[in-house]
């Protein structure tokens, strides 16, 4: 952040920074999809966690939000390397990373949204992401306050690259803030000339994200 903080518009990240993104995948919904006792669910969540979120699986990701279909092959071949497991888990664990219902905002989302629009600031959602996450904005509410939604999966880019920024840059006038969780992926937007709020990382889906402090920043 510099010392002019007069906006025209903020840009906001959608995972981790206006979405929960530590508990949208369920033992109790996996069992409901699958059939599965609970308990084996919630072991066969773990043992994909694990996986997915390894070292090597996180370079396996790379790419894998340029579009619709690279999501669901990058997604479902590391499911199935954490298993073996029974007929149709792979595909019932990937329909709930999916699922726009199992996406919760943070408390803090709508009513600093709603405030800021309010304010006659610009809004818009720019997101690493290869499905549409506008039915999990709409239910929520936020939908309805964007001017812009920028999903790196229509757009064949994904960030840190400065061309998706621009994407939404062309959209929104003025001077824009962006606000998001990750330093690297985030904090590139000043590459396309957006100074850059990051919240931190620690979160819960029950917890106000700290998301107060762009309405200071904004005003």
């Amino acid at each position: 952040m510099d010392n002019d903080s007069t906006f025209d518009a903020v840009l906001f990240d959608f995972s981790g920074t206006l979405f929960d993104d530590t508990g949208v995948l369920d033992a109790r919904g996996l069992a409901t999809r699958t059939g599965l006792p609970e308990p084996e669910a919630a072991t066969t969540l773990s043992r994909v966690l694990a996986h997915v979120d390894s070292p090597a699986s996180l370079k396996a990701r790379k790419g894998g939000d340029l579009s619709v279909e690279a999501h669901r092959a990058v997604w479902t071949g590391l499911i199935a390397e954490a298993g073996p497991f029974p007929d149709g888990v792979v595909e019932a664990v990937y329909a709930g990373l999916t699922d726009p219902a199992g996406w919760r905002p943070y408390p803090d989302v709508l009513p600093v949204l709603t405030e800021l629009r309010a304010r006659g600031l610009k809004l818009g959602v720019l997101s690493n992401i290869g499905w549409d996450l506008r039915p999990a904005l709409a239910a929520a509410g936020v939908l309805e306050l964007l001017d812009v939604v920028v999903l790196s999966c229509e757009h064949g880019v994904e960030k840190p690259d400065p061309e998706l920024f621009a994407v939404a840059r062309r959209e929104l006038p003025g001077r824009v803030l962006y606000v998001g969780d990750d330093p690297v992926k985030d904090g590139a937007a000043v590459r396309a000339g957006m100074p850059v709020y990051l919240l931190p990382s620690e979160r819960s889906v029950d917890r106000p994200r700290g998301l107060s402090a762009v309405l200071r920043l904004a005003a």
